[in-house]
């Protein structure tokens, strides 16, 4: 085989698996089509902030159990730098180059820590996960993780607290007060 015939082959192995790839990413963003409908718009919060994490590093948001697949919804879909908000009323999630996207309190579940997902790999605990649920339309809600590297274990606190105050306050005005109804013993 020449030269020239092996780097025409090689080249077109290349631009085969370039293509492929631009297929794959396409279909991914087809498939969750359905999701980035119903994605969370950006309105401006109210509440008071909790929690601000300037230059976090976006890891990925993937399905809930499944850390090596991505959920192409607009605003999430790529890594890099983004601002996090923790307020009272919701997450706001702003990545460089990206419109910001905003989870309301009440689809926000909760938090943990990861070593590990799509697009990085660190020591065991070093990603915070935000847990939330995106509503489906005419269905069941997904429950999503989004992944975040904060500079240092203090801010991984940070956020972590902040989320279960969230959480919390979140839980709180949505149950309602209700009475125990008298019967007749107890009167």
């Amino acid at each position: 085989m020449s030269r020239t015939t092996f780097i025409i082959l090689m080249s077109s192995i290349a631009v085969l698996a370039f293509v492929g790839m631009w297929i794959a990413w396409r279909g991914r963003a087809k498939r969750d089509a359905a999701a980035a409908g119903s994605a969370p718009a950006a309105p401006v919060l109210a509440g008071e902030a909790l929690a601000s994490f300037a230059r976090a590093s976006y890891v990925s948001t993937t399905p809930e159990g499944a850390p090596l697949e991505r959920v192409a919804i607009p605003g999430l879909r790529y890594k890099g730098y983004a601002d996090v908000t923790v307020q009272r009323d919701g997450v706001t999630i702003a990545v460089t180059g990206e419109a910001p996207v905003t989870i309301p309190a009440a689809q926000v579940r909760g938090t943990d820590v990861a070593g590990g997902r799509i697009g990085k790999a660190v020591e065991p605990g070093g990603l915070s996960i935000l847990r939330w649920s995106l509503p489906a339309p005419g269905g069941e809600p997904r429950a999503l993780e989004s992944s975040f590297r904060l500079a240092d274990p203090a801010e991984q606190g940070r956020f972590a607290a902040a989320i279960a105050q969230l959480v919390s306050s979140a839980d709180a005005d949505t149950q309602t007060n209700s009475t125990h109804p008298t019967i007749q013993e107890e009167a």
